[in-house]
């Protein structure tokens, strides 16, 4: 992974005028995060330019040579005598300021085109230029009939809501991807290629083998058998109505949590060597990465990068876990184990 100067400008949401650049950066960190907001922070001597920049109104963007990597909403700008700082989040913060903007019922449909739908007029209510880019179904998906009414909760309740019923979103590059990614492997990486050894930990952490599932008119117990365990866990979705709608919900809920989970595991503080063969464009969290460790060639979805910098240089962390859906990992030609 080859990876030039990062730089780093900040520019205005509402005009889309750049009003400069931060000269000389020292240190900083920035991510790609599945189903969370990412972070990026930013230090640099103390310039002209701490004293114009104002939180929301003005976003920061980071380059890597000529590509953009990151995007989003300055939060907080810090200075001293000497120094400044700039602590900034992606787009998808604002679910957390934004009330649901529309009224509306979606029939029969899966959960990644709601998603964009709520996305869009959220977007537009802040005046953000960026099209929510929708994966394709995959063939297994469920289709659901969900409703949300305006003012009631922010967007980032029915976005939860989504989740429950599998939604995965994150935002490269300011804009965001919402869907799941193909089950095909974008990457193949060994246990070379990152600067520390990695661990095999057997984990029921997240495991429930009965699930009831309140919707908006109606629940459903549904229920898997796991070596005679009674773990119980209760849903509740509030867009969801029509009871055939929150059985298959129930269904396919604990179909992706009723397991016991071998995850080869990443040390937090393990970072790709510079000659893994991945580049950073493809890093986007959701993809499946084959990780060939430990007498075993595993296939991990990709749920967060991190790139981090100073004066000593640049390093890139991923964080790595088991796919929900047992089936990605068959199609993927992955390890599976119980």
């Amino acid at each position: 992974m080859k990876l030039e100067t990062a730089a780093f400008a900040v520019h205005s949401i509402v005009d889309g005028s750049t009003l400069g650049t931060l000269e000389c950066p020292t240190q900083f960190t920035w991510s790609r995060e599945l189903n969370e907001v990412s972070r990026c922070q930013v230090q640099a001597p103390l310039q002209e330019l701490s004293t114009i920049v104002t939180p929301w109104v003005h976003w920061i963007s980071c380059w890597h040579g000529q590509g953009l990597q990151w995007f989003g909403p300055i939060q907080e700008v810090t200075r001293d005598r000497t120094s400044m700082s700039i602590d900034a989040r992606d787009a998808a913060v604002l679910m957390w300021h934004t009330r649901t903007q529309i009224t509306r019922k979606w029939q029969q449909l899966s959960v990644a085109p709601i998603a964009a739908d709520m996305w869009r007029s959220m977007l537009e209510l802040h005046g953000v230029q960026a099209d929510p880019v929708v994966l394709p179904a995959l063939a297994s998906a469920s289709r659901y009939d969900v409703s949300v009414t305006g003012d009631l909760r922010y967007v980032q309740q029915d976005m939860a809501d989504l989740a429950k019923l599998g939604l995965r979103w994150t935002v490269v590059r300011g804009r965001p991807v919402l869907g799941t990614q193909p089950t095909d492997v974008a990457a193949e990486l060994a246990d070379c290629d990152f600067t520390q050894g990695m661990s095999i930990k057997r984990s029921g952490a997240k495991t429930s083998t009965d699930v009831r599932v309140q919707g908006k008119n109606g629940a459903w117990i549904e229920r898997r058998e796991l070596a005679g365990l009674h773990l119980q866990s209760l849903v509740s979705l509030d867009d969801l109505f029509g009871v055939a709608n929150i059985q298959r919900a129930a269904a396919e809920y604990v179909g992706r949590i009723a397991v016991i989970r071998d995850e080869l595991v990443v040390p937090q503080s393990a970072t790709l060597s510079p000659d893994s063969p991945v580049e950073l464009d493809i890093l986007v969290p959701g993809i499946n990465i084959a990780v060939s460790a430990l007498g075993l060639r595993t296939i991990l979805r990709l749920n967060q990068v991190q790139v981090s910098g100073s004066s000593s240089g640049i390093q890139v962390a991923v964080s790595l876990a088991t796919p929900d859906d047992r089936t990605e990992l068959e199609k993927a030609g992955g390890t599976v184990k119980s």
